[in-house]
């Protein structure tokens, strides 16, 4: 399953109508303390390493008693994981995926050394190799 196909999948599991696609966002990337390389200005950052791009903007309507379940849901979520020290360790995870995730789509060879790699996990674990 693509992104795509889990955005539409969620949006009619929770009765989202997607009303306007034409719009477009900046999309946030960390910025790395290694950019800050001008030893006479702290503050400078080098504009050419940092990556500028846009994604989707999406204009969404969802009904109220929707949205408070998935808040609901999402607040269980995350209050447990603060409970157990969890919370970071899962942020972590979260902001490595969206790397990778964006290391793949600008790369081909990473998507297509991540393929190889997946395939031969799948195949350990039925015991194939």
């Amino acid at each position: 399953m693509n992104d795509t196909d889990a955005v539409k999948e969620f949006c009619h599991n929770h009765q989202i109508k997607i009303i306007d696609a034409n719009k477009r966002a900046a999309k946030y990337h960390k910025v790395d303390l290694r950019y800050f390389i001008n030893a006479k200005d702290y503050n400078s950052i080098t504009q050419d390493v940092i990556p500028f791009e846009t994604e989707p903007l999406l204009t969404v309507e969802i009904a109220a008693s929707e949205l408070e379940r998935i808040a609901q849901f999402e607040q269980q979520v995350f209050n447990n994981m603060r409970k157990h020290g969890h919370y970071d360790m899962f942020n972590y995870i979260m902001q490595q995926k969206e790397e990778e995730k964006y290391l793949k789509e600008k790369y081909p060879a990473v998507q297509k050394a991540y393929e190889q790699y997946s395939l031969m996990l799948k195949m350990a674990k039925a015991g194939e190799l």
